[in-house]
């Protein structure tokens, strides 16, 4: 029996007709290079229309694809609603990715159309000598600079807004639905494993994902709010949150090229936000901002979701201390971002959270047989549903089992209740004299210690236990550094063996292009000799802990 309801195409285009009709008292705040701007989510969903119908009477064909190289700027959002909304596939370029990535990505993409942030020039002029083979014919520059700085040969340049002047706002019932199975963003993989892979999400994926952040045990975004998306667009779509600000009438802060703590601080006071989400690092340097005499956040902000990486202890009970919820969110590129969601328990810190609905996980033993929720025997994680890859778009390059289970690399537990807690990366984890020693759960303890700025723990390779844990620190200060009261607080709240007897000291750890620490790279310095390492025994205030 069929039901007896109206079908209709879920996606970017109903989005942006629910932004037009009623977006009109919903803020839009954006920090340019001359301050902040405050706009109306109304007035960005009709500059995104126009946008879409100059692209579509420029000649483009439905399922172009367009890329974008901006910071989290208005212009960007823009093109987030308009770009699929008209069909067009919307591809936002990780710029912190290499020159040769970025160029190999533009060209097996086959984009034909980038927007361009002009505050971004200077990295532009680097990689723009790698795009002459690349199938590009049209680059529209946002922002007051001139547009001459852009000189590629049998490429268009015109300045984004006077590329849509001449067209009228068209009515809501004219901006027609896209099937929900066609492709509206692409995004890639950090490429910590390999090349990055390209994602392509569905109009339908993009909604449901946004649906599922609204919800009061996710996120709970909702018309009351005002969100701080410190978050690149090119991280699987902003995490998800510009859509889900759009259909929940939330309202948008838009930080532009910079996330700097300053920044940060005055958008949050002056837009009254009330929720916001970005990277543990970000908050941690808030947090160092707020030191500074006469510094404070406005009391509004009561949730930070955050994500990518683990919650340090002494961020989340800091936060607390403010009255404001940390909320944890994990999720990959290949999940649509945020996908079990949970507010930090600041006491035990554990578990994440419960995925949202319509998606499934299961842990599977390394021998692949799935274990039974409650089992306290970590496992890899799996994961599959409607907001789930089954496919990169490169040739051959399968991402699900058939049955649809897609391997996340992650290890961890499901409790009875179905909330997850994750212990460590698979590549990640420490095999040392056949148990395994949780990195992350480590990195979490060695964080509790005031001195320590930044942590991650990576293996060394080691005679006689195969491998042993290695401690690379971000410290507040060298004169700060006493490896023994480390030992000491480790010794504590972890299992002797777990702690690391060799350590190195860098200024800040690298990151990958997703902005996680990159442990390959340390590794890699490891193996080469490049990283000063220090022992217990030869620290110079080394303090033997009383036993």
């Amino acid at each position: 029996m069929k039901s007896t309801m109206q079908r209709g195409d879920l996606g970017v285009a109903r989005a942006l007709r629910h932004a037009i009709k009623t977006g009109a008292d919903t803020p839009v705040t954006y920090q340019s290079s001359t301050g902040a701007i405050f706009d109306s989510l109304r007035s960005c969903a009709e500059r995104a229309a126009r946008l879409g119908l100059a692209l579509r009477s420029f000649g483009l064909a439905p399922g172009t694809r367009v890329a974008t190289f901006c910071g989290t700027t208005r212009e960007h959002f823009e093109a987030f609603l308009g770009v699929p909304a008209y069909g067009f596939v919307l591809h936002p370029l990780n710029i912190r990715m290499s020159d040769e990535d970025l160029a190999r990505i533009v060209a097996e993409t086959k984009d034909e159309v980038l927007i361009l942030d002009s505050e971004l020039a200077e990295r532009f002029a680097t990689l723009a000598p790698n795009l002459t083979s690349s199938d590009l014919r049209l680059i529209l520059v946002t922002g007051n600079q001139d547009v001459s700085f852009v000189d590629l040969e049998h490429v268009q340049v015109l300045d984004y807004q006077q590329f849509f002047s001449d067209f009228k706002t068209p009515e809501p019932s004219d901006i027609t639905d896209v099937p929900e199975d066609m492709a509206a963003t692409i995004c890639h993989t950090g490429g910590t494993t390999g090349r990055p892979k390209a994602v392509a999400y569905s109009h339908r994926s993009i909604w449901l994902q946004a649906l599922n952040l609204c919800l009061a045990d996710t996120l709970g975004l909702c018309r009351a709010d005002r969100a701080l998306l410190a978050v690149p667009f090119y991280h699987v779509n902003g995490w998800g949150l510009p859509y889900a600000c759009v259909i929940s009438g939330a309202g948008l802060v838009l930080p532009g090229s910079s996330f700097r703590p300053g920044v940060l601080c005055e958008l949050i006071n002056r837009a009254s936000v009330t929720i916001a989400a970005g990277v543990p690092t970000i908050w941690t340097d808030l947090l160092g901002h707020l030191d500074a005499p006469e510094t404070q956040l406005a009391s509004g902000l009561k949730r930070i979701a955050t994500g990518g990486a683990a919650v340090p202890v002494p961020l989340s009970r800091a936060l607390a201390a403010l009255d404001i919820t940390p909320v944890q969110a994990w999720g990959m590129t290949e999940t649509s971002s945020m996908s079990a969601i949970g507010p930090v328990e600041v006491a035990t810190h554990s578990p994440i959270g419960r995925p949202v609905p319509g998606l499934e996980l299961r842990t599977i033993d390394d021998k692949g047989v799935p274990l039974m929720p409650g089992a306290s025997v970590p496992g890899e994680v799996q994961v599959r549903g409607p907001t789930v890859i089954s496919h990169y778009l490169e040739a051959g390059a399968e991402a699900a089992a058939p049955d649809g289970w897609v391997s996340t690399g992650d290890i961890g537990t499901i409790d009875a209740s179905g909330a997850l807690t994750l212990t460590d990366r698979l590549k990640d984890a420490i095999k040392s004299g056949g148990e395994w020693i949780p990195a992350a759960a480590l990195e979490n303890a060695i964080c509790e210690v005031s001195w320590v700025r930044d942590v991650a723990v990576i293996a060394q390779h080691d005679e006689r236990f195969q491998e042993r844990p290695f401690g690379v620190l971000v410290v507040s200060s060298p004169e700060a550094v006493d490896l023994a009261a480390l030992r000491a607080h480790l010794q504590a709240v972890v299992p002797s063996w777990w702690i690391p007897k060799a350590w190195s000291i860098l200024p800040a750890l690298p990151r990958t292009t997703l902005g996680k620490p990159d442990k390959r790279e340390l590794r890699e310095r490891l193996i080469k000799g490049k990283l000063q390492s220090v022992h217990l025994t030869q620290a110079k205030n080394l303090k033997e802990p009383q036993s």
